[in-house]
């Protein structure tokens, strides 16, 4: 079965109302003010995202992340990227290459309730970092982009 650009995009929003989203720092694409859809406008015409459903900022920086029906669009570190969802072969927070870095970081330094970066590997393996502010949006995104990643590989 095709899923089309509407059925993902209302997936991808019932998963967001499932996390308790939108938040202070995430908002439905739809509902942000024409100003803020202008800003945007230049990096998604560059981009095939599908639909843009879910817009997720940073507090601290103008670090953003789109998710669209097709792929992921995210600005950092002076940059826009996007990566499509059935590119992606793995999905892991904080570049955490093992289980024993990831429960070195959680007993040592960086609980989990800290974490704010998603590490994207693709098929060629190369590694994307895309960011939502930490806590309930970023655990919101991470299953969120695990879902889209599913229904856009199967």
């Amino acid at each position: 079965m095709e899923k089309s650009d509407q059925y993902i995009a209302k997936r991808l929003k019932w998963k967001a109302d499932k996390h308790d989203l939108p938040s202070e720092y995430s908002r439905y694409y739809e509902i942000l003010s024409d100003g803020q859809k202008e800003q945007f406008s230049k990096f998604l015409k560059e981009q095939n995202i599908g639909i843009p459903t879910l817009v997720f900022t940073h507090p601290k920086n103008e670090n953003w992340t789109i998710l669209g029906t097709r792929k992921i669009l995210w600005y950092g570190n002076g940059k826009s990227e996007s990566l499509s969802y059935a590119d992606i072969k793995e999905i892991k927070p904080h570049s955490f290459d093992s289980l024993k870095k990831a429960k070195e970081a959680i007993d040592n330094s960086m609980p989990k309730s800290e974490w704010n970066e998603l590490t994207l590997t693709e098929k060629n393996d190369v590694k994307r970092n895309i960011y939502a502010n930490k806590g309930q949006d970023f655990f919101a995104m991470w299953n969120i982009i695990r879902m889209a990643w599913q229904l856009n590989v199967n």
